[in-house]
């Protein structure tokens, strides 16, 4: 049993960046509303990257290699599967808060305001860790009012990939395919917003999320083999 939790907590990991750096090396990326993120950059704007969890295997490496993306730090489950995907992310330099998109404690969200204060992004699965699948639950309104960040919608998709048999059919994209990045308008959330307010922004956020990537799902529908279930 000690093996199997030495191979889980520190083999496994490597094996999965080592996936994900080697697929993500082997993609021909296309990006559409990329100035999205890139003109609140070049203000010295902090960012709340939010992406659904079914689109992470490329937006990880894409932040990292392709946006260069420095000090990022990724909102993740506290249970044993988020241990797993913290050490994971933590192969790509991120920074893992442990927590959800729908409860977290004080000490997290502290935690996530401090960083996002200072020169942090910050990436949450708004319908992570569980679903339900693509709906945005309030955490992440809640930060972007209290931190004054924007919230910048992010999606891929792939010419060929395979869709998991998932709680959020997670898209895992083939080698050498080819993918687009699609980024959203921005989000911002006022700081005194009422709670129905909040509650439309997260609606709005939802919204735009659905929207772009329905936009990257299409991206490829009109060429052969471009999704292998």
């Amino acid at each position: 049993m000690r093996i199997h939790r030495v191979f889980k907590s520190g083999v496994i990991p490597w094996l999965a960046w080592i996936l994900i750096r080697g697929i993500g090396r082997s993609i021909i990326f296309e990006t559409k509303g990329e100035e999205n993120y890139l003109k609140l950059k070049r203000k010295g704007k902090n960012i709340i990257l939010a992406t659904w969890h079914s689109r992470l295997f490329l937006t990880v490496y894409y932040y990292r290699y392709k946006l260069c993306g420095g000090n990022i730090c990724v909102l993740i489950s506290p249970s044993r599967d988020g241990e797993f995907i913290a050490r994971i992310v933590g192969k790509f330099g991120y920074s893992a808060i442990r927590g959800s998109s729908r409860h977290y404690g004080k000490n997290a969200h502290e935690e996530m305001l401090k960083r996002l204060s200072e020169s942090f992004d910050m990436g949450i699965t708004p319908d992570g860790p569980r679903g339900p699948s693509e709906k945005v639950q309030q955490g992440i309104i809640r930060i972007a009012a209290e931190s004054g960040c924007p919230i910048v919608p992010m999606t891929f998709n792939s010419s060929r990939n395979t869709r998991l048999n998932s709680w959020d059919r997670f898209v895992f994209p083939h080698p050498f395919a080819r993918a687009v990045v699609t980024f959203g308008s921005p989000v911002y959330v006022p700081s005194d917003a009422s709670k129905e307010e909040k509650l439309e922004k997260g609606k709005e956020l939802e919204i735009v999320l659905n929207r772009i990537t329905r936009m990257a799902d299409k991206h490829f529908d009109k060429e052969e083999g471009r999704q292998c279930d």
